[in-house]
């Protein structure tokens, strides 16, 4: 009985350090190591491409297509080159859709071609003139004249540790720009949104940099002012102190007027919105994701290179 009693001990003992064991492996950050961005949300941003893309293969039939002509994941559809052509069995690639010129809402410059990506598909069988492939993933409908990008590989990037997001920060002095535009044309933005900059390869962007959003107080978030009327803003000459000087029939103005305030005072801090994360980069534009945010994101605020 004794000896039972000891075998008893000794298997709840280990089962109490296998199970604080499992407890800490579950708790360890390290393992923690999932990217900021999963790779379809990266396959499905869009992009901004410096010159115009006119990729030759493309999409020009599909199985069912007298019965639809949207396709989606696990349809089949038909391209319009084979092995004259170089398609080779297996190939994977991206579907695309451009759709135009893009200037930049705030310079009127041109920025580059818009560019939406739809989906992916793989080669199943390869003929002379005509390839079948089926489509893999989709992050849109799918239809005849579509436009087939050759694969490359796009990672999430890793998080960062936690930092400190201060609201009135100085800023690093790094490289700056403006956010330009999203996906799905929205204004107002919130963490977990996709947006396009006015920054690329050509300013040392790189996938996986962060950046600051901020905006100017009294530049881009106009500050209100009040209406001109003959009660607060119209003064009287007849009082002998600015503290006591008022409208006709009010002393609620201020002592100072407002147009003096802002013309004399100091830079005032700028006001930090949140931060971003490039998840892809060309030459004159970049496809970031907003992580976090502490107020209200809009088409035009400004980025900055985080340290």
């Amino acid at each position: 009985m004794k000896q039972a009693a000891r075998i008893a001990m000794v298997l709840a003992i280990f089962s109490l350090l296998s199970l604080s064991k499992a407890t800490v492996a579950q708790q360890d950050p390290s393992d923690q190591s999932d990217p900021v961005a999963k790779r379809t949300d990266v396959y499905c941003t869009g992009f901004i491409s410096e010159t115009p893309l006119r990729p030759d293969l493309q999409i020009v039939g599909a199985d069912r297509e007298n019965l639809k002509s949207l396709f989606w994941q696990g349809d089949v559809v038909f391209l319009n080159k084979g092995r004259e052509g170089g398609i080779q069995p297996g190939a994977v690639y991206y579907v695309i859709r451009p759709l135009g010129e893009v200037k930049h809402p705030f310079t009127k410059k041109k920025v580059g071609h818009l560019v939406r990506e739809l989906g992916m598909l793989r080669v199943l069988e390869v003929h002379e003139k005509t390839s079948v492939a089926e489509i893999t993933i989709t992050c849109d409908t799918i239809t005849f004249g579509d436009m087939l990008k050759p694969y490359e590989e796009y990672q999430g990037p890793d998080p960062r540790d936690p930092q400190p997001l201060p609201r009135y920060g100085e800023g690093s002095g790094g490289v700056t720009g403006r956010i330009i535009m999203s996906p799905n044309y929205s204004e107002y933005l919130a963490a977990n949104r996709v947006v396009y900059i006015d920054l690329g390869s050509r300013q040392d962007v790189k996938p996986g940099d962060y950046f600051t959003i901020f905006r100017q107080i009294g530049k881009s978030e106009r500050i209100a002012t009040m209406p001109k009327d003959d009660i607060v803003q119209e003064r009287s000459g007849g009082y002998g102190s600015k503290h006591y000087r008022g409208g006709d029939f009010s002393i609620e103005s201020g002592r100072v007027p407002q147009k003096e305030v802002f013309r004399d005072r100091p830079p005032i801090p700028r006001k930090v919105l949140g931060e971003m994360v490039v998840l892809k980069v060309e030459k004159t534009t970049a496809v970031a994701l907003i992580t976090r945010t502490v107020a209200e994101v809009n088409i035009g605020d400004f980025v900055e290179r985080a340290n």
